[in-house]
């Protein structure tokens, strides 16, 4: 009788297995939805100048390390570029938005310098506020958009799926 259902259950998790394969979405969660997990299991890490993870960040650091893990990496370039490496990626193919998504890749700049702070749009706190998380000095947090010392510039389109 054991088993029986010892087969039972080696059956269904090989059909599991299959229809995964199949149908990864049955499986995963969206892209815009792996992203802000990644990204919300840094919260708190402490920040690092040049550090990519996985115990230390700075800004572009966690912005390349979230896409990396999640398999998404080529939506941003391919590679590991600074703040301002990404913002002219994104900029030369045309993906510069006022109208973000989650996962959109958000920037910052003092006004006639170049960009010098990037992270990630997670979508819209209770007030309807824009909400980002990026790594800080003070270490990677989730925090208004409008709400860190440097001026807020423009958001990148990704183009993830909801």
């Amino acid at each position: 009788m054991f088993s029986v259902r010892l087969i039972a259950v080696a059956a269904a998790l090989a059909v599991f297995a299959v229809i995964a394969q199949i149908h990864p979405a049955a499986a995963a969660q969206t892209e815009s939805g792996a992203i802000y997990s990644f990204a919300s299991h840094q919260l708190y890490k402490p920040f690092q100048l040049g550090a990519a993870g996985m115990r230390r960040y700075d800004c572009s650091g966690l912005v390349y390390r979230t896409y990396f893990e999640t398999g998404l990496l080529k939506k941003i370039s391919g590679q590991h570029r600074r703040a301002r490496g990404y913002y002219d990626w994104f900029k030369n193919r045309g993906l510069v938005t006022s109208h973000p998504r989650r996962g959109d890749l958000v920037v910052w700049a003092y006004r006639g310098r170049p960009v010098s702070h990037i992270g990630i749009y997670v979508g819209r706190n209770a007030k309807g506020q824009p909400m980002a998380i990026s790594a800080l000095t003070t270490g990677v947090r989730k925090h208004r958009v409008n709400h860190i010392s440097i001026p807020f510039k423009a958001y990148l389109r990704v183009n993830l799926d909801s």
